[in-house]
C-alpha cells in the first residue's frame, strides 16, 4: 500500500450509520437538489413534497452506512483470505517519494482501471489496513443481503445508465459532499469492466461531479492517485468476451447463478482438499499522484468560472491525463506477456525456444519504455514458465513435442490477455501482438494428451522400478492412494504398505517394515521409499541397518525428523495417549531416550518435502498450531525445521498441510522428480503440462 496512507488513519471514513440520517436530510435540503426537485415537480405535475420524498429515497439508496467494526475486523480479513486464496497478490510498483508528499488534509481519490469484479476485493484488501475506501458500486450488487454488506463497508451504489436528472443531481451532490469532507474515494475511471481486455476511454460522470465545485485556492486540495490492476486470470473473461458478440446466446439469470454456485463449490472443495492451484498473479501498481490544485494552476484555469462546455472540455482533458497515468503503470504479468509473444507469431504457433526468444525481446522492449514488469523471483525464465503454465492449465494453449500452439477456438481469450498490455506497443504492431478479432463462436478442440506426469527437463529413465509407500501415524494405506496411482502411471511397481500404526511403538514397526520390504524386493530391481510423517522414521530405521539390497532413493513428506513439539503438548492429555498409542511418546523430542535420537541418516540419496500451509479446516491440530505458532513455519502439525535432517540430498517446501500433503499436486510431482533425478526441481512449482494426475 502507498506509504502516504500509513498515517491515513486520521482521514475521515465513509459516512457511518449515525451520520447517515443527517446526510440524507442534508441532501434533501441542498439548494441545488431542491431546485432540481422544483423543476421535476413542475414538469411532472406532482407535489413538491412527493418529489422530496423521492429525493430522500434516492439518498437512502446512495449514502453508505459505514461500520468500522465490520470493515476492520471482518471485511479486511475476508478480502485478504479470498484474494490470497485465488491469486498470488503482489504490489509491483509504488511511487513512494511523491505519495508521501500528499498533504494530510487533502481529499484523495484512487482512480483505477477496471479488469474484474475482484478489483473491489483486491484494492480494498491492500488499502484496508490504512484507509477505508468509499467505492462506487454498480447496480449488480443491489441484492439482499449483499447490498447491506457492501453499504456497511462504505460503498455507495450508482445507477450507471440512469438518465433521471433528479437522481443524478442527488448523486452529484453526494459525491461532492463526500469529497468536501475528505472521505477517501475510489472510482473506476472506465466506468465499467473492459470487455476486450484493452483500456477503455474514460467516463466523465463521477470525475465531473468530484471536480465541479473544486476551489482552486481553497483550503483542501483534491489529489488523484492512479492505480493499475492486472491479473493472470480474470474470472469473468469468457462472459466479458461474450458481451462483444451480438449473436451470442445470453444465459438466463438462474442459469448464471447456478453456474457461479457450481464454480464456487468446486473451488471450495479443491481448497479444502489442498488441491486448489491459485490463478497466477494479481498485481497492483500505485502511480504518481496528480494534485488538482497544481494541475489547474499550471493551466491557469478556475473551474468555477467556466461555461458548461468549457468545464466539460477541461474534465475530459483531466480524465485523459489520469487514464494515461494508469496506462503507464499497468503491471505486465506473466500471462499477458506470454500471450502477446505467442500471438506475435502469424499462426499462433511457435517452438519453446522461439517463444522464449520472443518473450526476452518483448521484455527488453517494454523495459526500454519504462513499463513495470512483474517478474516473479526476478527470473525471466521463470516468467515464461509461469505464463505458459497458466495458459496450458486452462487449455488455452497446447504444447506438443516442444511446439506451443493456441488451441482452436481459444484465440479470443488469449487475445483478451494480450490486450491488457497492447497499449505499450506501437500502433502499427498492435495487430501483430494482439492478434485478429476474437473468434467467439468457434468451440474448443481437444488437445493432444500429454505423457505421464513429467516435471522439469532432461531425460527420464522409465525403466520399471519398485517403490514402497509408508503412511503416517493414525492413517492407513488409503491415505497414500492418489500418490500410489501417480507413481504407477509414472512406471513404478508400487507397494503401499498398511500397518497398525497406533498399536506399536516406532522400533517394532521398523522391524515390521524391514520384513515387508524384503518380501517385496526382487533381485536386480531398485527399491525406493516414499513416506509420510512418522513413516519417514520407520524408513530411516530400516535403511540405517543397511540390510536391504538395491536400495534406491527416499522421499520423506513432512517427517518429524527432530521429533514434534506438538506430540509433547498433545501427549499431556490421557485421551491423546490412549488414541495415538505408544508411538506418540516416541515422536516427542522431550523424551531423553526418544527414538528419533537413535535413528541415523539414511545411507542413500534422500529428499525432504515440508509443508507450509499452517491451517486447514479438516486438520484438527492446525487450529491449535495456528494459535501458538507463526503462520508458514509449520504445516499445522510439524514445524518446517523439525523436518530437516543433516545429510539430506535436497529440501523443498510446498503450500500444503500435514494431513493432506501426500495428495498435493506439487508434492506428488516433486516426489517423482526426486526419485528419477535425485533432486527436486526448484525452478517451477509444478509442471504446467501435468494435467493428467490421477484424482
Amino acid at each position: 500500500m502507498p506509504a502516504s496512507t500509513r498515517s491515513s488513519s486520521a482521514r475521515l471514513t465513509p459516512f457511518g450509520p449515525d451520520e447517515r440520517p443527517r446526510i440524507v436530510e442534508q441532501l434533501a435540503a441542498d439548494p441545488d437538489v431542491r431546485a432540481a426537485a422544483g423543476h421535476e415537480a413542475a414538469r411532472s405535475g406532482r407535489s413538491l413534497d412527493a418529489i422530496l420524498a423521492q429525493v430522500r429515497g434516492y439518498a437512502q439508496e446512495i449514502v453508505p452506512q459505514f461500520n468500522a467494526r465490520l470493515h476492520h475486523r471482518i471485511a479486511y480479513h475476508f478480502a485478504r483470505r479470498i484474494a490470497t486464496m485465488l491469486f498470488r497478490v503482489r504490489v509491483g510498483y509504488v511511487d513512494e517519494a511523491t505519495l508521501q508528499q500528499i498533504p494530510e488534509d487533502a481529499s484523495i481519490v484512487f482512480v483505477i482501471n477496471h479488469r474484474s469484479n475482484m478489483d473491489y476485493v483486491l484494492v480494498a484488501f491492500l488499502a484496508a489496513e490504512h484507509v477505508a475506501l468509499s467505492f462506487a458500486v454498480g447496480e449488480w450488487a443491489r441484492i439482499w443481503p449483499l447490498d447491506s454488506l457492501i453499504r456497511s463497508l462504505g460503498a455507495f451504489f450508482v445507477r450507471r445508465d440512469s438518465r433521471n436528472a433528479l437522481y443524478r443531481k442527488v448523486l452529484e451532490r453526494y459525491v461532492q459532499l463526500a469529497v468536501g469532507h475528505g472521505v477517501t474515494q475510489a472510482m473506476f475511471l472506465e466506468g465499467g469492466l473492459s470487455r476486450d481486455g484493452r483500456l477503455q476511454a474514460p467516463k466523465l460522470g463521477l470525475l465531473a461531479y468530484a471536480t465541479r465545485t473544486f476551489e482552486r485556492h481553497g483550503s483542501r486540495d483534491l489529489v488523484f492517485v492512479p492505480v493499475a490492476v492486472n491479473y493472470d486470470r480474470v474470472l469473468e473473461d469468457r462472459t466479458l468476451l461474450r458481451d462483444l458478440d451480438p449473436d451470442a446466446t445470453r444465459p438466463s439469470g438462474a442459469r448464471t447463478a447456478a453456474a457461479a454456485a457450481a464454480w464456487v463449490a468446486k473451488n471450495l472443495s479443491l481448497y479444502v482438499r489442498g488441491r486448489l492451484h491459485r490463478f497466477g498473479y494479481a498485481c497492483v501498481n500505485f502511480g504518481s499522484p496528480v494534485s488538482l490544485g497544481r494541475y489547474l494552476d499550471e493551466r491557469n484555469v478556475d473551474l468555477g468560472s467556466l461555461t458548461d462546455a468549457e468545464r466539460f472540455s477541461e474534465t475530459e482533458r483531466l480524465a485523459t491525463l489520469l487514464m494515461d497515468e494508469i496506462a503507464h503503470i499497468v503491471p505486465v504479468t506473466p500471462v499477458s506477456l506470454v500471450a502477446s509473444a505467442l500471438l506475435s507469431f502469424e499462426d499462433g504457433r511457435a517452438t519453446l525456444a522461439d517463444l522464449g526468444g520472443r518473450v526476452e525481446a518483448l521484455v527488453e522492449e517494454l523495459a526500454s519504455t519504462g513499463a513495470h514488469l512483474y517478474v516473479p523471483r526476478r527470473d525471466a525464465a521463470y516468467f515464461l514458465d509461469v505464463g505458459l503454465r497458466m495458459l496450458t492449465l486452462r487449455r488455452l494453449v497446447a504444447l506438443d513435442a516442444g511446439v506451443c500452439r493456441i488451441v482452436s477456438g481459444e484465440r479470443g481469450v488469449v487475445t483478451y490477455y494480450a490486450n491488457s498490455i497492447a497499449h505499450f506497443f506501437p500502433t502499427d504492431r498492435v495487430g501483430a501482438v494482439a492478434g485478429p478479432t476474437p473468434d467467439l463462436k468457434a468451440g474448443p478442440t481437444p488437445t493432444t494428451p500429454t505423457p505421464g506426469p513429467t516435471f522439469g527437463s532432461g531425460a527420464v529413465d522409465r525403466a520399471v522400478k519398485a517403490v514402497v509407500l509408508v503412511h503416517g501415524l493414525a492413517r492407513t494405506s488409503r491415505s497414500m492412494s492418489r500418490l500410489a496411482r501417480a507413481l504407477g502411471e509414472a512406471g513404478y511397481r508400487v507397494h503401499n504398505w498398511d500397518y497398525p500404526s497406533r498399536r506399536f511403538g516406532v522400533m517394532p514397526l521398523v522391524d515390521a517394515l524391514e520384513e515387508y520390504a524384503r518380501a517385496v524386493a526382487r533381485p536386480g530391481e531398485r527399491l525406493d521409499f516414499v513416506t509420510h510423517s512418522m513413516g519417514g522414521l520407520l524408513a530411516r530405521g530400516v535403511l540405517g541397518r543397511g540390510g536391504l539390497p538395491q536400495v534406491g532413493r527416499l522421499v520423506m513428506l513432512a517427517p518429524p525428523n527432530q521429533g514434534a513439539q506438538l506430540a509433547s503438548r498433545v501427549g499431556e492429555y490421557a485421551w491423546a495417549r490412549n488414541f495415538f498409542g505408544e508411538a506418540l511418546r516416541d515422536l516427542s523430542p522431550d523424551q531423553a531416550q526418544g527414538v528419533t535420537g537413535q535413528l541415523s541418516a539414511p545411507p542413500c540419496e534422500f529428499g525432504i518435502i515440508a509443508g507450509t500451509r499452517s491451517f486447514h479446516p479438516l486438520q484438527p491440530t492446525s487450529y491449535y498450531s495456528s494459535l501458538v505458532r507463526a503462520p508458514g513455519s509449520h504445516d499445522g502439525t510439524v514445524d518446517v525445521d523439525e523436518t530437516r535432517l543433516p545429510g539430506m540430498t535436497d529440501f523443498v517446501t510446498v503450500n500444503a498441510n500435514h494431513m493432506f500433503i501426500m495428495d498435493h499436486d506439487e508434492a506428488i510431482l516433486q516426489t517423482i522428480h526426486f526419485l528419477e533425478h535425485g533432486r527436486f526441481d526448484h525452478q517451477v512449482p509444478y509442471n504446467p503440462l501435468a494435467t493428467n494426475l490421477p484424482r
